[in-house]
């Protein structure tokens, strides 16, 4: 017997997550080895996205929305996901940053004089989750694997950056309102 997945690879505080499966097609499968390589252009996080009804009545058709930095100066990859991962009956769509936005992305020599990175100053792809309904009480999570690209960063200084996506509640058809705190987050 081998060991059991996950594994949790470990060098210093970095830790990565890997699912192996190694298939014997009836060959001599003695000593087998597997080697992992981490590229150190890449970092890995997830985020995980929670709804809740916590109102008094179901609520149906809602809609996720998340809008997340993805393409830096001259389309530079910042940001990516990798997966998505639903709950349940949840069906997720997955837009490419539009073309021809009044947006002006900044360059990376110019990061020193900005705390953060979002859809005001990068080209942000769109996430929508259609999530259904939801029961008094019940909720859904969406979770989402990204990668951040170290090549955008590579010529670049600053001190510290935050690269902040948003998240937001849609609803149709139907009444229901929203109060102005909920239809809105920061991620």
């Amino acid at each position: 017997g081998g060991r059991r997945s996950p594994h949790v690879l470990r060098k210093g505080r970095r830790r990565m997550l890997v699912r192996v499966e190694l298939e014997n097609r009836e060959e001599n499968a003695y000593n087998a080895s597997l080697w992992l390589q981490l590229s150190r252009n890449l970092h890995f996080s997830s985020l995980v996205l929670q709804v809740q009804n916590l109102g008094c009545y179901p609520v149906q058709n809602l809609t996720l929305h998340v809008a997340l930095p993805a393409l830096g100066h001259g389309r530079a990859t910042i940001l990516s996901l990798g997966r998505v991962l639903p709950e349940d009956n949840a069906t997720c769509t997955l837009r490419p940053p539009p073309e021809g936005t009044g947006v002006v992305p900044v360059p990376p020599e110019d990061l020193l004089g900005v705390d953060r990175l979002d859809c005001s100053n990068t080209w942000c792809q769109e996430l929508s989750c259609h999530l259904g309904g939801l029961q008094r009480g019940e909720g859904v999570s969406v979770r989402l694997l990204r990668t951040l690209h170290n090549g955008f960063f590579s010529g670049a200084k600053f001190r510290s950056l935050r690269i902040v996506g948003s998240a937001w509640l849609g609803v149709s058809g139907g009444l229901l309102v929203l109060g102005e705190g909920a239809q809105r987050r920061e991620v």
